[in-house]
C-alpha cells in the first residue's frame, strides 16, 4: 500500500515544479518581448544603415504570429530629410512549417502605414533604392522581388492601408516637396505578386502620384507603379469615352 505522506510530499514536490517552470516560462517570455525589438532594430542598422525605432513587437513561434507596433524606419544623414516609413501596426499569422520553407504561407496579414516618404537627393539618388542596395550589398538578397509574377510567397487574406504620402526630390534645380493624403483601405485574397495590390479602386486613388512613384522606387517595384500609371490613364480614358457615348446616345434619342 501506497504511504500517503509519501505521496503528498510527492505532490508537493510537483506542484512546486509547475510553479518554478510557471515563473521561468514567464521570465523568458518577458525578456523575449523586452530585447525582441532591440535585436531587429540593430539588424536593420547593421544590414541596411538605415536607423529603426520599434514601439512594440511580439512574435509567438509557436502559432506563426507576429505583431509590430510603431515601426519608424529613418534616413541616414547623407539625405536632406529623416523621414522614410512610419507603419503604425503590422499584424501576420501563417502556418509555422511554410515560414521556414521557400514558399511561406500566410492566412492573414495587417499593413496599416501611416505615412511614406520617398526622398531622392541631389545625385538622384532615392532612399528606397539605397536601402534595397544596402541590404542587396549586405547578404546578396534582394529585398525588390525580380519576378513579381513568381509563386513564392501566398498570403490568403491581406489589409493594406496607406494614409499618407510625401514625396522630396532634391534632384531638382528648386527642390519640390508634394504631400498626398492617399487614405487607402483595401483588402485581397490569395496574393501572390506584387502587382495583384493594383487592383482598379487603387489605382483610381493613385493615378495622381503613380507616375512620381514609379521613378523613386527600386527595380521591378518602380515597373509595376509605371504601369499602373500608364493603365490608369487607360481606364480614366476609357471611362471618360463611355460617358460620352452616354451623352451621345441621349442626343441620338431626342432627334425626330
Amino acid at each position: 500500500m501506497r504511504d500517503p505522506i509519501t505521496a503528498e510530499n510527492h505532490g508537493g514536490a510537483l506542484a512546486k515544479l509547475f510553479v518554478f517552470l510557471v515563473i521561468v516560462f514567464a521570465f523568458v517570455a518577458v525578456a523575449w518581448m523586452l530585447f525582441l525589438p532591440t535585436l531587429v532594430t540593430h539588424q536593420i542598422r547593421d544590414q541596411s544603415g538605415f536607423d529603426a525605432s520599434i514601439t512594440r513587437l511580439a512574435a509567438n513561434p509557436f502559432t506563426g504570429s507576429v505583431e509590430l507596433r510603431g515601426f519608424v524606419l529613418a534616413n541616414p544623414p547623407t539625405f536632406p530629410e529623416s523621414d522614410f516609413l512610419d507603419i503604425r501596426e503590422f499584424r501576420a499569422r501563417g502556418s509555422v512549417r511554410s515560414l521556414l520553407s521557400d514558399h511561406p504561407i500566410f492566412d492573414d496579414m495587417l499593413v496599416d502605414v501611416a505615412t511614406v516618404t520617398l526622398v531622392k537627393r541631389s545625385d538622384g539618388t532615392t532612399n528606397a533604392d539605397a536601402f534595397n542596395r544596402n541590404i542587396q550589398a549586405h547578404d546578396g538578397s534582394n529585398l525588390v522581388p525580380k519576378t513579381p509574377s513568381s509563386r513564392n510567397f501566398l498570403i490568403r487574406h491581406l489589409e493594406v492601408r496607406v494614409d499618407r504620402l510625401i514625396i522630396a526630390d532634391y534632384s531638382l534645380r528648386q527642390p519640390a516637396h508634394r504631400e498626398f493624403s492617399l487614405h487607402l483601405d483595401q483588402s485581397y485574397k490569395d496574393v501572390t505578386a506584387i502587382d495583384q495590390l493594383l487592383a482598379p479602386s487603387v489605382l483610381k486613388n493613385l493615378a495622381p502620384v503613380a507616375a512620381a512613384i514609379s521613378g523613386l522606387l527600386p527595380g521591378d517595384l518602380g515597373k509595376v507603379f509605371g504601369q499602373a500609371a500608364g493603365s490608369s490613364k487607360d481606364l480614366f480614358r476609357e471611362a471618360g469615352e463611355r460617358v460620352k457615348g452616354f451623352f451621345d446616345a441621349l442626343e441620338e434619342s431626342k432627334k425626330p
